[in-house]
């Protein structure tokens, strides 16, 4: 039988030292620092919760019960720690009032539920804490409504951010889009997965306390969980933080010409039959000179091969068109290959890299997107 107590100190232990070592890292190179500072101070929670959990000081010293106050008051911060990271590695580096009314809004409602937590007498404030029986009947009660007061206030204030959070990534891959004909690693997918376990973890510690009422459905494997999760997702935040690169700088963007400043498109001296030869055009080069098959083919250097400014070329893709840069890329890419697959042998990984995609998964996504069908159907068909 496993001993529930020594693997949650072991997964703890992990936890710690995997958060620790992500946030050390994280602020110890100045451009990692700059890039991800808000995700050093997720890590850096995490560090804490662990630590705090692993101790339990406040079991043996109720004296030191503020430590689980700090606790309560510091993990409401991970929401907003996500969601300031993902504008600061998209380009959209949060205001100075950004930040505070993130940061500080937070902890206003911390203070809030903490102090209605302080109100409760210490050994109940423990007993809460820890998930032990509370004796006193009313105090139990009351105990019980903080309690749930303050994990469904946590819960609304994560959801809010991470609902802001994604759609800060969607409008990042949107951007993408627009610039770029490779997007893989500065579309920072890899969050959206942790998303979808923060907000796992935080129904299961929002539904905890029903293993608490219930010591048959408890014992010590609930915080076994907690420890799993917590070393998952700092494992997560750690390993893809270190190595990710900001999605997207200013130097990324086109400059905007006179005639867009006061709005994109409003003024353009691009009129229907200009896009029309434009588009011709840029359908000319693509094909002339096989642009599709370099995987690092942007807006600008399109723009660059057919002599026109960055602005006119999007305009066109979009207005004219009606795709974004990407797809129209990837429908170059898509053509080629569908030509290889039909007619050779060569792997079909080996196809995609010829063509221009950087991974074998892109790839399919675009055969699926463009033609409705997989790589290797599309060689049956030939």
């Amino acid at each position: 039988m496993i001993d529930s107590t020594m693997l949650t100190f072991t997964l703890r232990s992990a936890g710690l030292a995997i958060a620790l070592f992500g946030a050390v890292e994280l602020l110890a190179d100045r451009m990692k620092r700059s890039l991800a500072w808000a995700l050093a101070l997720f890590l850096g929670i995490a560090a804490f919760d662990s630590l705090v959990t692993l101790d339990e000081l406040w079991r043996h010293a109720p004296q030191a019960s503020w430590i689980c106050a700090l606790e309560l008051l510091l993990t409401i911060l991970y929401g907003p720690a996500i969601y300031l990271y993902i504008l600061t590695a998209t380009g959209k580096a949060p205001t100075t009032r950004r930040i505070a009314g993130s940061l500080g809004g937070s902890l206003a409602l911390g203070m809030a539920l903490l102090s209605a937590f302080l109100i409760l007498p210490p050994q109940t404030r423990i007993d809460l804490q820890l998930g032990t029986p509370i004796t006193d009947a009313d105090q139990a009660l009351v105990a019980g409504v903080v309690a749930w007061v303050m994990r469904i206030s946590y819960l609304l204030l994560l959801l809010g951010f991470l609902v802001a959070s994604w759609r800060a990534l969607d409008d990042n891959l949107r951007r993408l889009s627009g610039l770029f004909s490779s997007i893989e690693d500065r579309s920072m997918g890899w969050l959206r997965g942790v998303m979808i376990l923060i907000v796992a973890a935080a129904g299961w510690v929002a539904v905890q306390g029903l293993f608490e009422q219930v010591p048959q459905l408890g014992g010590g494997w609930p915080a076994t969980v907690n420890g799993a999760i917590t070393l998952l997702v700092a494992g997560l935040l750690a390993h893809f933080g270190l190595r990710q690169r900001p999605a997207l700088q200013e130097a990324d963007l086109p400059a905007p010409s006179a005639p867009q400043v006061a709005e994109k498109y409003a003024r353009s001296a691009l009129d229907p039959e200009r896009m029309q030869r434009l588009a011709e055009r840029m359908v000319q080069v693509m094909r002339s000179q096989a642009l599709h098959r370099d995987p690092n083919l942007s807006l600008r250097g399109l723009s660059d091969a057919v002599g026109a400014s960055p602005n006119y070329v999007s305009q066109t893709l979009n207005d004219h068109l009606g795709v974004s840069f990407f797809d129209f890329v990837n429908g170059f890419r898509v053509e080629e290959a569908e030509r290889l697959l039909r007619k050779t042998d060569t792997p079909v990984t080996n196809i995609a890299f010829e063509v221009g995609f950087n991974s074998r998964s892109t790839f399919n996504a675009a055969i699926r997107k463009h033609r409705d069908t997989s790589p290797t159907g599309m060689r049956r068909l030939g």
